[in-house]
């Protein structure tokens, strides 16, 4: 059954990353006992096969342009990667906030909220993707950010 285990295993990391913790939930139910799944996933790590830092970085690079620090942490805790890990990468997170936030933005809204219902409503879907409300506000009552995408980021 290990042998069917590891393979399993090397299938789904053939596919994308996985967290130890996906690995082992998915894994889980396939062997005899949870040691076995255990010592797979320290054999796994050892080898440099699953990396939690590795996941971490593809994790973010691929959400940060759509999904603001919150969203992209609180996703990071549900998939097993410990908080000390998850800190490590608050700046770049941050760095990337104001640039994603501008371009999320942009793409559901052609103008700039003129009436507090409307401000409230654009903050409020903002809010949803995740970004921190101190971006928002300054992207949203800033009078020089620019409408059209092309003349922002060109």
């Amino acid at each position: 059954m290990a042998e069917s285990l590891a393979l399993k295993a090397m299938r789904l990391l053939g596919r994308r990353e996985y967290t130890r913790y996906e690995l082992g939930k998915k894994l889980s139910p396939l062997a005899d006992s949870p040691r076995d799944v255990q010592q797979l996933l320290d054999d796994f790590e050892e080898k440099q096969w699953i990396d939690d830092r590795r996941y971490t970085e593809a994790f973010i690079r691929t959400k940060r342009h759509r999904y603001g620090m919150r969203k992209i942490f609180k996703d990071l805790e549900v998939k097993g990667v410990a908080k000390s890990t998850i800190l490590e990468y608050r700046e770049e997170v941050l760095r990337g906030d104001f640039d994603a936030v501008k371009l999320v933005w942009a793409k559901k809204y052609s103008a700039r909220p003129t009436t507090p219902m409307e401000w409230a409503k654009q903050a409020r879907f903002l809010a949803s993707r995740g970004f921190d409300s101190n971006v928002i506000r300054k992207v949203l009552s800033d009078p020089e950010f620019c409408v059209d995408t092309i003349d922002c980021y060109e």
